[in-house]
């Protein structure tokens, strides 16, 4: 595919998945440095994502070393025969002493901070936890890494809905704010085609090949 604005460089395509379904993405607990497997739902969901991806060109994988991920991965690795690439970069934010807890304990325990979380203050970050820059600082440098190791071809990046959505506000050019915005759901799949410094968004949060799985 050609860049109208780069016509002469080659295009890379990023696959961005978040990992499957957890107990923790299920009840809306708060879960970043905590290790927690795949609920059935959730390995499901990685096959699922698999046969999705059975008819895709990809040069490569690379994965988050977190559990969740990584299950989330081995399909995809092996009907695509391809290794699992790990970068610590690719890891979820750390929510300090947010981890573990629910929603509704946020609310009763940190209403103010989670208020400003919620509307995206680049100012705010769990108490004890990792700001959303430093999120940036690390996932920013590895894409780059990736993006000119792997010039003009195919990545899948399994990641965690935290970095997926300021990495890939980042690459929109949106601001924290904006980016706060955006909904990333289990086993979803996004796709942008990068060509030098420009960014096209092909699709975003995919979840069509987890139909068959709802019905």
């Amino acid at each position: 595919m050609a860049s109208r604005i780069y016509p002469n460089l080659p295009t890379t395509r990023l696959l961005i998945v978040r990992h499957g379904q957890t107990s923790a993405s299920r009840d809306e607990v708060c879960c970043g440095t905590t290790e927690l497997p795949l609920t059935d739902t959730g390995l499901l969901q990685a096959r699922a994502l698999a046969e999705s991806l059975r008819d895709e060109t990809i040069d490569a994988i690379y994965c988050s070393p977190q559990q969740r991920a990584q299950q989330t991965a081995i399909p995809s690795a092996n009907l695509l025969n391809l290794p699992i690439q790990t970068r610590l970069a690719l890891r979820e934010m750390d929510f300090g002493r947010w981890e573990n807890l629910p929603r509704e304990q946020l609310k009763q325990h940190y209403p103010a901070e989670l208020v400003a979380w919620d509307r995206g203050s680049w100012m705010v970050n769990p108490p004890g936890g990792e700001t959303q820059q430093a999120v940036l600082a690390r996932t920013v440098p590895c894409l780059t890494e990736l993006l000119l190791k792997h010039s003009g071809q195919t990545l899948l990046l399994v990641s965690h809905k935290t970095a997926i959505r300021l990495l890939v506000g980042h690459l929109l050019e949106m601001s924290l704010s904006a980016s706060r915005r955006l909904s990333v759901n289990n086993a979803s799949l996004t796709e942008l085609h990068i060509t030098g410094d420009s960014v096209h968004l092909a699709r975003y949060n995919e979840t069509s090949h987890l139909r068959q799985l709802n019905s």
